[in-house]
């Protein structure tokens, strides 16, 4: 019980008043006298009479000593609290950012913690209270909409995962306040560490119901300890021929200096190539080098050495090799000068071999990303040196059809039909003239024919054993489009396209974030296969299947965990064809928040007549299970006085008074 007005407790010194009144009393004993005594009896009396008595028991005195007490307490204006009934519609909001994965000295993570913290709120819950539940992310997510069943906000929170992606923290309370509109009783609940990177937009809004920060709040806890990998890069090392160079900024978020430990691995080694250690200023940032990494790894990794600091999503960074020099391609042909020029345009260096003189050997293989075989290609595939490094290597094949013979068609007309693939786009082919064109056998059995000109196949493309091929069923010399507009942008999506089966990596992507690809044209299917892997969280064996629309430029969402992924492509005889590497980081806004960030603190507007409007932070610390209702004790005492009266007029009916 508490006290409104605890100091109008000093009318209580009213009751020794009450009290001396009846010792000051003058008391009279009935006796029997004869009636010619009694006026000098009385005079005697009134003369030797004192005022001070012995206080003796009377009921009357105990009965307006208890009134005098009950007014008393009545002014204090004395209140009980009490559990409000479980009406209003509660949204919690659960901030599931990459940040709440820190882990505290249990184990535990921030997200884990919350999570309990809202179970436990929830069980304290009569059934019947309708509970809403919102996952922070991108795109805000309810999992649980006005809830009247325990149990299944309970089961909708425990599946809760993680976003390493971005947040928008801003989207995710408006649409906990709009869920709410007018509701006078409903309220929002925010578990969250309080690190929002767009806390000052956060700031501006005008909530209509009230904020209660009611998690575990990683921002007030103890200083930051954390260290991020914000950069790694690799180049090729000017000062060692055959090597790479890496450069790696980090950056301290601690209030004090660290030495800091990173190890360099590069693909497909258990222990560090090398490793570096550097001396890192509270809240500063620093750089290293490391010098003559291996040129042959197709992925390198850093991380820092000695554990995790709690946030382990920043502590490691993919790269992969820079690709500094053009690409190599060996043109096979007895001379061709427009499509020389055409590939010097777009940046091939070419290597001209004469198909009569040119002898392949090992070192081909090495050096060569691709072959232009400009005719004479069924003769090169009966040499076996030639098969082998053919056979090696993407090709592209420029057929030579005869005058005349079985497989030699002059098309019909000049109507140009294209397929959406990345080496015809923006191309229209319109009034190009093409004399001949050849009907090869096998050329369906591996791609497909992306140009059709008069209703004949005259550019196909596909791949073989992972490897991009193209095919033109024409001779540059039978038509005018060397000499048209179109030519050598032809030419540059063909180059770029070959290049890509040499080897082109996806590069870096923030987690669940889209990514925009163009698949091989004989892929039936795709999915993505865990490298390596951010532990604790996911399947990093199972494999994630990608959908696939069937045209180019098509919208992948990257995996949802950071770490190292290979997206593999299937043809319809589920056979590998291609592979490629992505890098997948959490949002980078997620580290930077382990610096001073601004606290959350909404303004606040009464949605039924604008009053109670102001600013501040929001109330924290855990709510009680049930919201907080007064109830007067003004009634109760109202009633006993009543009855207290009641008695002291019995009282004196029964002459009881003295």
């Amino acid at each position: 019980m508490q006290f409104l007005s605890p100091i109008s407790a000093i009318f209580a010194l009213s009751l020794p008043a009450i009290v001396l009144m009846y010792v000051l009393k003058r008391v009279y004993i009935d006796t029997e006298i004869a009636s010619h005594l009694l006026w000098n009896r009385v005079l005697r009396e009134q003369e030797a009479n004192r005022p001070w008595q012995k206080l003796r028991s009377r009921p009357l005195l105990l009965l307006q000593l208890l009134a005098a007490a009950l007014l008393v307490f009545a002014l204090m204006q004395p209140y009980w609290t009490r559990e409000a009934a479980a009406t209003g519609h509660t949204v919690l909001v659960m901030d599931s950012s990459a940040s709440m994965t820190v882990r505290s000295d249990d184990g535990r993570s921030l997200l884990q913690q919350n999570v309990q913290l809202a179970e436990d709120w929830i069980a304290g819950q009569k059934e019947g209270r309708r509970i809403t539940i919102i996952a922070t992310g991108e795109q805000p997510e309810i999992i649980a909409s006005g809830e009247l069943s325990h149990r299944d906000a309970l089961t909708a929170l425990r599946a809760l995962e993680p976003n390493f992606g971005a947040s928008d923290n801003l989207a995710a309370l408006s649409l906990a306040d709009s869920l709410l509109g007018d509701e006078a009783d409903g309220s929002i609940m925010l578990y969250s560490d309080g690190r929002w990177s767009d806390a000052s937009a956060v700031n501006e809004l005008q909530l209509h119901a009230k904020l209660v920060s009611a998690g575990a709040n990683g921002a007030e806890a103890a200083p930051s300890s954390n260290r991020a990998i914000v950069h790694f890069g690799v180049k090729t090392d000017p000062g060692a021929a055959g090597y790479n160079k890496a450069v790696i900024t980090i950056r301290n978020d601690a209030d004090t200096m660290q030495q800091l430990k990173v190890n360099v691995y590069a693909e497909g080694s258990a222990k560090p190539f090398a490793t570096e250690t550097v001396r890192a200023e509270a809240g500063g940032w620093t750089s290293l080098t490391v010098d003559k990494l291996p040129a042959e790894a197709a992925y390198y990794k850093a991380q820092f050495a000695g554990g995790s600091d709690g946030y382990a999503a920043d502590d490691v960074a993919y790269q992969f090799p820079s690709e500094s020099r053009a690409k190599r391609a060996l043109l096979v042909s007895k001379g061709n000068l427009f499509l020389e020029k055409a590939l010097q345009l777009a940046g091939v260096s070419t290597v001209k071999a004469d198909p009569e003189q040119y002898i392949p050997d090992a070192e081909d293989q090495k050096e060569l990303d691709w072959i232009v075989v400009d005719g004479s290609g069924d003769k090169l595939l009966a040499d076996k040196s030639w098969e082998k490094l053919l056979k090696s290597k993407p090709v592209w094949y420029i057929d030579h059809p005869k005058e005349s013979g079985a497989e030699t068609v002059i098309p019909d007309n000049n109507r140009a039909e294209l397929a959406d693939h990345p080496v015809v786009a923006y191309l229209s082919f319109a009034d190009t003239h093409i004399g001949r064109l050849l009907k090869p056998k096998d050329a369906p059995l591996w791609g497909k024919a992306i140009l059709t000109y008069g209703g004949i196949p005259a550019i196909y493309a596909g791949t073989v054993e992972g490897r991009p091929q193209l095919r033109f069923t024409f001779d540059f010399q039978d038509t005018d489009l060397p000499l048209r507009p179109e030519f050598p942008v032809l030419v540059v999506q063909a180059a770029d396209w070959m290049s890509g089966g040499s080897r082109s990596e996806l590069g870096t992507a923030v987690a669940g974030s889209a990514l925009s690809l163009s698949f091989s044209g004989e892929a039936a299917s795709a999915g993505w296969k865990t490298v390596e892997q951010l532990s604790d969280y996911g399947e990093g064996s199972a494999e994630q299947s990608v959908t696939m629309k069937g045209t180019s430029g098509e919208t992948v969402k990257a995996p949802s965990i950071p770490g190292l992924y290979r997206l593999v492509e299937y043809d319809k005889a589920n056979k590998v064809i291609a592979d490629r590497l992505l890098t997948v980081t959490a949002d980078a806004a997620e580290s930077a928040a382990f610096g001073k960030v601004e606290p959350i603190a909404p303004s606040y507007v009464s949605g039924t007549n604008g009053e109670g409007s102001g600013s501040g932070q929001p109330n924290s610390g855990q709510l009680a299970p049930q919201t907080a209702a007064t109830a007067s004790v003004a009634a109760w005492i109202a009633l006993l006085l009543l009855i207290i009266l009641a008695g002291e007029w019995e009282v004196y009916r029964r002459g009881h008074a003295s």
